[in-house]
């Protein structure tokens, strides 16, 4: 048999980088009549076109140790070099750590913190390298296979930034001012203003689109609103008070009830005492939140060694740390977290709309008929402009079960992701005491007996303190 080569099986797998060959045991039964050998090997692969890479030590070590019957590895490809993606380099913070740091006496520096990264014009800001095109592999049939091109990135150019002149991978500001990663996650360089002591009857309300220091206090009655980052180095009192970004108040917010700080992103304070707070972001304290009525976004972080919620009532949508919850005095504290208070408020807008439109389509209905019986009145001619009334409430009545049902269905979908609440916790760093609520997504617990060093969860509709 002068074939006997072609008894050997050769497999091609992974795209052709690899070759595989099974040699078959030739024993004294078998009907060939010559032996097969690393040749017959050789040229099987050669039949399969199988030139490129070839292992000639494992061709050698299948006859030399009986290796039959198997697969076996004897040729290996050259694997593409695919190309790298390009990447944007940032030379700024663009995720700041609100963690509030203590001292070895529990102390925290309010001074040491800051919510601004301040840039000159000119500073480089962030930097793009572009992709690489990758280089080709070849098959064990030596053919080449081609790399796949890194996906290229756009620079993240915003407003009052600009290209190098001589690096157009190159991003600078344009001017001075502080800068960020916005919404539409692009660099933007915020002119930024300060004032040197309170804003009050000196300075009167303030709105500015930019990032704002305030050095001093924010005085009672006043309004400060700016769309980026604030800083107020005093206090804020019954003030309102509006940052589109984050916000450090580094001495505290207190009054009467008719204060309200809001902020798009995290907010950093020392402490707060009767006033209302709508954090969309985390919201971290290292003193005492007494008495207050506040959403928070994220989580919100009660450290340091005063840190404690006393009384009031918190929405949290993430979780809540704190070192005390409550007081030895009973207060009444309501703690929920696991809720979106975003869509507990769409929820009350939309059963309002719904509400709305039920009234409206009343007052619709009646209107159309005091101008159908005048129109049968007049033998169907109304006058023109009661016909088009007419025709115009027509058209709104149809409109109304249409828009109802549109805010139904949005609705069951807002009671359906209220109904989910992630793996949130409440975790107390040393007591929590009897008369505060906790609510964990929809389930809720009012605790009679203290509680000690613990971490509260939902586990199967309880809510259970674990270690």
């Amino acid at each position: 048999m002068t074939e006997e080569w072609r008894q050997i099986k050769v497999s091609l797998k992974n795209d052709d980088l690899e070759a595989y060959i099974n040699v078959p045991f030739v024993g004294e039964k078998d009907t060939l009549e010559t032996i097969l050998t690393v040749d017959s090997a050789r040229k099987a692969l050669r039949d399969n076109d199988v030139v490129n890479g070839v292992l000639g030590n494992e061709l050698e070590r299948i006859f030399r140790e009986s290796l039959f019957d198997e697969d076996i590895l004897v040729a290996s490809g050259t694997p593409p070099k695919h190309g790298e993606n390009a990447k944007i380099e940032f030379y700024f913070e663009t995720e700041l750590d609100f963690k509030l740091r203590e001292d070895k006496d529990g102390r925290i520096d309010y001074h040491e913190t800051s919510v601004l990264v301040n840039v000159r014009k000119g500073d480089q800001l962030c930097r793009r390298t572009p992709p690489t095109e990758g280089r080709p592999g070849r098959s064990v049939t030596d053919k080449e296979i081609p790399p796949k091109e890194g996906k290229d990135r756009v620079v993240p150019d915003g407003p009052n930034t600009e290209f190098a002149p001589n690096d157009p991978n190159l991003l600078i500001a344009s001017t001075d001012g502080c800068v960020t990663l916005n919404t539409s996650k692009l660099v933007e360089v915020k002119p930024r203003l300060v004032i040197k002591g309170n804003v009050d009857y000196s300075t009167g309300n303030i709105k500015f689109i930019g990032s704002l220091i305030i050095a001093n206090d924010v005085k009672s009655g006043f309004k400060v609103n700016v769309s980026g980052d604030l800083e107020i180095g005093g206090v804020v009192e019954d003030a309102e008070v509006v940052a589109g970004g984050n916000a450090l108040i580094k001495k505290g917010f207190i009054g009467r009830g008719q204060g309200l700080v809001k902020t798009g992103g995290d907010l950093t304070i020392k402490f707060a005492q009767n006033q209302n707070i709508i954090c969309d972001g985390n919201l971290n304290t290292g003193g005492e939140l007494m008495h207050c009525k506040g959403k928070v976004g994220g989580n919100l972080c009660a450290s340091g060694r005063k840190g404690a919620i006393i009384g009031g009532e918190w929405e949290v949508t993430g979780s809540v740390e704190a070192i005390q919850i409550g007081s030895v005095s009973y207060t009444q504290t309501l703690v929920a977290v696991g809720c979106d208070f975003k869509l507990q408020e769409r929820k009350v807008e939309i059963n309002q709309e719904v509400k709305k439109i039920q009234e409206n389509q009343e007052k619709v209905r009646q209107a159309l008929k005091k101008l159908s019986r005048l129109k049968i009145k007049l033998k169907g001619a109304l006058p023109p402009e009661q016909e088009k009334l007419y025709n115009r409430l027509q058209e709104t009545i149809n409109h109304f079960p249409q828009y109802k049902t549109s805010l139904e269905g949005e609705l069951s979908e807002v009671e359906k992701e209220i109904a989910k609440h992630r793996d949130v916790y409440v975790r107390i760093g040393e007591v929590l005491h009897p008369g505060v609520k906790i609510v964990i997504g929809k389930f809720p617990r009012v605790f009679k007996e203290k509680v000690l060093r613990s971490t509260l969860r939902e586990i199967k509709g309880e809510i259970v303190a674990t270690g």
